[in-house]
């Protein structure tokens, strides 16, 4: 009789608290590519997966001509379907406005959020250091792709593209998969 009133207790308990399956982000490829050799060269670009749940990316960009005073970045999110398309965003800023007035542009902000604890992007040009990105995990990009701006599942391609005095300079793109 005891063990029936546990048995009923546990499928009470279950029944109230439902188990939530939840989304997942990881990435899955990052590729960094430098245009303008003179300008800077990309010292790494790497993902690293210390086991099956700890993965984070790492890049840093070696500038030769300092200061940089103005640069400017796109944005553009792509999603895979047959190949990959255009995908919600495709922006371009400013990036030393953008930095004095992040409300200016609240879908780089969203991004700048992302992985601004783990660069040294986060003070107003000019920048007269290399540019770094130090262990950007994937629990970061999850809590974000799926707690606070939900996105479907799918395979992604993050693209930026930095513009110096109209030139293509760098191209980051950073693919990931939600599930």
């Amino acid at each position: 009789m005891c063990s029936r009133l546990y048995f009923v207790m546990l499928l009470v308990a279950v029944a109230k608290f439902p188990l939530e399956a939840g989304c997942r982000f990881e990435f899955t490829n990052v590729n960094c590519t430098s245009f303008d050799k003179k300008f800077g060269e990309f010292e790494y670009c790497f993902l690293k997966s210390v086991n099956r749940s700890y993965k984070y990316l790492s890049a840093k960009l070696q500038l030769y001509q300092l200061p940089i005073t103005k640069i400017l970045i796109n944005l553009v999110m792509w999603k895979r379907y047959n190949g990959y398309k255009p995908f919600l965003y495709n922006i371009t800023v400013d990036f030393c406005k953008f930095i004095n007035n992040r409300k200016s542009n609240p879908v780089a902000n969203f991004v700048f959020e992302s992985y601004q604890s783990f660069s040294n992007l986060n003070h107003s040009c000019p920048f007269n250091h290399d540019l770094i990105m130090d262990k950007l995990s994937i629990e970061i990009m999850n809590h974000r792709m799926t707690k606070i701006l939900p996105f479907p599942e799918g395979d992604y391609l993050f693209e930026t593209t930095w513009f110096r005095s109209r030139a293509r300079t760098f191209v980051i793109k950073i693919y990931g998969t939600l599930s």
